[in-house]
């Protein structure tokens, strides 16, 4: 009976409609239909938005997946060039110095290189040598020249350094010969001090000039510039290739699982290379582990290393107060300490412990949308000193693509219980799906073969109460009509319906009693027509009448969607079939009731199953029945070998099936429609405790208008596609004649309403002598 479709292209909704509704105000009745009671009729039948709904929008979260196919180091470039790749500027700086001493005539000159981590300058050489015997000073006033220049960001001449109080330790050396000092820092446009270059002139030689500052001043003013655009420069080149090797690192990735050791690996392994750390750190946070955060630590140390600190995947806790990755872990901040033993935030226990000496940690956190997933932890740049913001800004990139690597782990590992769950639900389900012991005896052992009724071959036959425990025996009879019975598994095929039966919920229409009345319907019409279909349609048809209503809630579409039952989000639209398709293939692959079926057979078999199963659901047989309509009146007609037109009469067969209660005898209808409205009035109910306003079909106030409704309902939906299947399967006319009578007579109720009708139980007697 009426099912709802949900989310059916609007253009397509509308155009079919409005060509049904067409179509069906030009059958010839002495019946007057308006659109209003049109609307009224099909409201229920499709899909409707209403006005004081708001549908709740759900936040899709949006993963990215990780897999795992080969190992990145056989496929990614050696990150040794991308470390390399940068212009020396040292040696340039000290080409630089050398033009300026000879264009100033300076007797010398000295360049001095900044290191920000210890806020200090160093005398650089052209040789380089190691940082043991480079000669430092502090970043101050009142000291040498060029810690001054330095600390200032501006430029020192003078004509006599001795005389000048601001610099009591002159050039730092060799003070007693120098007398005039030319000193510029190289500035950035940014602002930071990258280096300063310092020109003297000894006790003999005349001061610098104007003309010479002037030129130094255009010279480090052109060089702070070059330094600054050949940073950016580098920095977006790193970040470029950064970028492509994630992005390449992912492809690798695509295709297998991946376990979080591996994955764990690769991340850390290209992280020391990235950012020229000796090691790599790792902590993924488990949130349910309470103040005291818990995390699984991942040590990637140099494999030459002796003294590895923790070992992979070992589980640490990290204290409320203490420590750089439990302060991360718990503020979300990302910290860069250039000298950790002078840092108090840093805990030196494991150091001492390990003998491992930390100098410099760039630790960050691995963010995800509902919070912390991890943090990563650098330690020790290769290169000395602490980490650059440029190797921030890098570690940044490198965190975004690992949380999509960790946050795909998590989502695999939920995925992967989820699986497990399921399949522990799945082997439930089938013990629980095996019919009744006792209704295997008495169906199979005792009762196999039960006195058909009489006439049962008719249309307008209906089974009688008495004879319920029976259905499953009318059932097997239906099949061995047609399908013969070499071809039938017995007891599997009694089981099979004995499932099916169970699988039918306790709704007072979408039952199993409207279930095999549907699969009653549909075996006469192949049994009357069974040379107009092959043997898998017929086998196909037969099953999707019995199953087409499996595991029904007694809720339409439209209520499913309102409410967000999870049946909504599994399908896009005609959810309640696609629901019932799906049961019916569990139901039908754990009993093999048909022999020796070949795989060809069984998809052709599984296709029309679902084509018949999805027909069922009233919106789709507008549409389907106004194509229909359009073949039958088109030049050609309808044809049997059109594969085409074949499935839209085998969709129509299957409507008029789940419609066969409205055409029985005028008792039977009448029980089969209160039924329905017991299920409607269900669902009203419910609609209103939720605010909502119920559809007039659906309200247990107007049942006053069911007469009405039933007329218009059997004009509109069903006698149309009643003349269409009449003249393709003349043999079904009997369902159109008891259609039409059943129709007449709700007409006649209408008519009579507020009469004054004589009944046999009114008495003059009674009325006079009451007592």
């Amino acid at each position: 009976m009426p099912k709802v479709l949900n989310k059916v292209p609007k253009a397509q909704s509308s155009h079919s409609n409005e060509e049904d509704i067409a179509a069906n105000k030009k059958i010839t009745t002495d019946i007057v239909i308006t659109d209003k009671a049109i609307k009224r009729v099909i409201a229920p039948f499709v899909r409707i938005v209403r006005k004081d709904i708001k549908y709740k929008e759900v936040e899709e979260a949006k993963y990215f997946s990780l897999y795992l196919k080969k190992k990145p180091s056989v496929l990614i470039r050696d990150l040794s060039s991308f470390l390399s790749d940068t212009v020396d500027l040292v040696s340039l700086l000290h080409e630089t110095s050398d033009v300026l001493q000879n264009v100033t005539k300076a007797d010398g000159v000295t360049l001095y290189m900044m290191d920000p981590a210890t806020n200090e300058i160093y005398q650089s050489k052209k040789i380089p040598s190691s940082d043991r015997f480079k000669i430092r000073w502090k970043i101050k006033q009142q000291s040498t020249v060029a810690t001054y220049v330095a600390y200032k960001k501006d430029y020192v001449m003078v004509d006599d350094i001795l005389e000048d109080e601001r610099f009591p330790e002159g050039i730092g050396y060799q003070t007693h010969n120098v007398r005039a000092v030319l000193c510029m820092p190289v500035v950035t446009p940014d602002g930071e001090c990258f280096a300063v270059i310092e020109l003297f002139k000894l006790l003999n030689a005349s001061p610098f000039t104007k003309d010479d500052l002037k030129i130094t001043l255009i010279v480090t003013g052109w060089m702070g510039a070059a330094i600054h655009q050949n940073s950016k420069r580098l920095a977006l080149q790193r970040q470029q290739e950064l970028n492509d090797y994630l992005l390449d690192l992912i492809k690798c990735y695509i295709g297998e699982s991946v376990v979080m050791e591996k994955l764990v690996s690769e991340i850390l392994k290209f992280a020391k290379m990235t950012l020229n750390a000796e090691r790599g750190m790792m902590f993924i946070i488990d949130k349910e582990s309470g103040d005291d955060v818990v995390a699984d630590l991942f040590d990637d140390s140099a494999e030459d290393e002796e003294n590895t600190g923790y070992k992979k995947g070992q589980k640490v806790r990290f204290a409320k107060e203490r420590g750089i990755a439990g302060l991360v872990a718990r503020t979300g901040v990302t910290v860069n300490v250039k000298d950790a033993y002078k840092d108090a935030r840093f805990s030196k226990e494991i150091d001492q412990k390990t003998g491992y000496i930390t100098r410099s940690i760039l630790c960050m956190p691995i963010m995800a949308v509902d919070g912390i997933l991890g943090v990563v932890q650098m330690v020790n740049k290769r290169s000395g000193g602490g980490f650059t913001t440029t190797d921030e800004s890098l570690f940044k990139t490198f965190c975004v693509y690992c949380s999509l690597a960790l946050r795909y782990t998590k989502i695999q590992q939920k995925l992967n219980a989820t699986g497990q769950l399921n399949n522990c639900f799945l082997t439930m389900l089938k013990l629980q799906l095996n019919p009744c012991v006792h209704d295997i005896a008495y169906c199979i052992h005792e009762n196999l073969e039960v006195p058909i009724p009489f006439g049962f071959d008719q249309f307008n036959w209906y089974i009688k109460n008495e004879d319920h425990p029976k259905m499953p025996q009318f059932c097997f009879h239906m099949f061995l009509q047609i399908i013969n019975s070499n071809e039938v598994d017995t007891v599997n095929t009694m089981e099979y319906i004995l499932s099916i039966r169970k699988f039918y919920r306790r709704n007072p229409y979408h039952n199993f009693e409207h279930a095999f009345n549907v699969c009653h319907c549909m075996h006469l019409m192949i049994k009357r027509h069974r040379e107009r279909f092959t043997h898998i349609e017929q086998r196909a048809l037969l099953i999707a009448a019995l199953s087409h209503d499996l595991d029904h809630g007694g809720f339409t579409n439209n209520f499913l969607e309102i409410t967000n039952d999870d049946l909504a989000y599994l399908y896009d639209g005609s959810v309640l079939e696609n629901h019932h398709f799906y049961v019916a293939m569990f139901l039908l692959n754990k009993y093999n009731i048909f022999h020796g079926f070949n795989r060809d057979q069984w998809s052709s078999l599984h296709d029309e199953i679902k084509w018949a199963i999805l027909a069922t659901d009233l919106q789709v047989y507008f549409s389907n029945k106004a194509k229909l309509q359009n073949v039958c009146d088109s030049p050609g007609g309808f044809k049997w070998t059109d594969r085409v037109h074949r499935q839209l009469l085998k969709a129509l067969m299957m409507t008029m099936c789940d419609l066969s209660g409205s055409c029985k005898p005028f008792l039977v209808a009448k029980r089969v429609t209160d039924n329905l409205y017991a299920e409607f009035y269900r669902q009203g109910d419910l609609e209103k405790e939720m605010g909502l306003c119920p559809l007039s079909l659906m309200d247990r106030d107007q049942t006053h208008v069911i007469p009405e409704d039933q007329v218009n309902f059997m004009t509109i939906v069903l006698l149309p596609g009643l003349e269409i299947l009449r003249k393709l399967l003349p043999n079904t006319e009997g369902l159109y004649i008891e259609a039409k009578l059943l129709t007449q007579t709700w007409q006649d109720i209408i008519d009579i309403r507020g009469k004054k009708v004589w009944r046999q139980d009114d008495s003059i007697v009674e009325k006079r002598y009451h007592y």
